[in-house]
């Protein structure tokens, strides 16, 4: 288990340095090494494939990505319960590369399953339920501007003015920040004082360990005149 965990981390250090085919064959390995442990029936499982999932969305590859994050949602579901915050997050992602398919009533009805359960679990008025709301709003948009240009296409067909859709691929900002929150890993922000603060402490210490260092090392101690003939060899008088 500790191995599969160092491959899970050692991937996102290299995605996080746009090694991505590292990442994802550090990830690949981890899974093998699951199945071989746990089989596919395990709870780890879900976070590993929320991973795979995640980077394959990263690189635009839509349809694998979504093979790994639905079976990270099934697993969720199974042990965490259909109405559990994983569950929720689990349906957000799915969400997000449908919506880079431009399959809206697909990414619409999974995020809808999410902003109940945040809604349910947290409340109207909590950070997580307010940002699955503004996505929604934004899905609604892109979904009936998808209509539209649809609507406008069958009516005058090659002569139909239409309005360019934005179809955006994921930035790996925004993947990491979804890895990262899988992940629970945290990034705490400082202000320019906390920063100095910080850098201060670290030069103090440093000084400390410098004088710690200075303080070990043996002091050569002076020797009187006397000391200094007494260690002289003594040479044998010549003839």
């Amino acid at each position: 288990p500790n191995t599969i965990q160092e491959y899970m981390h050692l991937a996102l250090y290299c995605f996080a340095n746009s090694q991505l085919s590292t990442a994802l064959n550090l990830l690949y390995r981890a899974r093998y090494l699951m199945l071989l442990v746990f089989g596919e029936d395990h709870p780890e499982m879900a976070l590993l494939d929320n991973n795979i999932g995640l980077v394959l969305h990263g690189v635009m590859e839509y349809d694998l990505s979504l093979r790994f994050l639905e079976n990270a949602l099934v697993i969720n579901s199974k042990f965490h319960g259909a109405k559990s915050l994983k569950v929720a997050l689990s349906h957000h992602l799915v969400a997000r590369v449908y919506e880079s398919k431009a399959e809206f009533r697909s990414a619409l009805q999974h995020e809808k399953e999410g902003y109940t359960i945040y809604k349910n679990q947290l409340g109207e008025h909590h950070e997580k339920t307010k940002e699955s709301s503004e996505y929604l709003k934004y899905l609604t948009q892109q979904a009936v501007a998808l209509q539209r240009t649809m609507n406008e296409i069958y009516k005058n067909g090659s002569n139909a003015n239409i309005m360019p859709l934005k179809f955006t691929a994921p930035s790996m900002a925004s993947v990491l920040e979804q890895l990262n929150i899988i992940n629970g890993i945290l990034f705490i922000p400082l202000s320019q004082k906390d920063l100095e603060s910080l850098k201060a402490e670290v030069q103090r210490r440093q000084q400390l360990q410098e004088s710690f260092r200075s303080s070990d090392q043996p002091e050569t101690e002076e020797k009187t005149p006397e000391e200094e003939d007494r260690s002289q060899p003594v040479r044998p008088n010549t003839p």
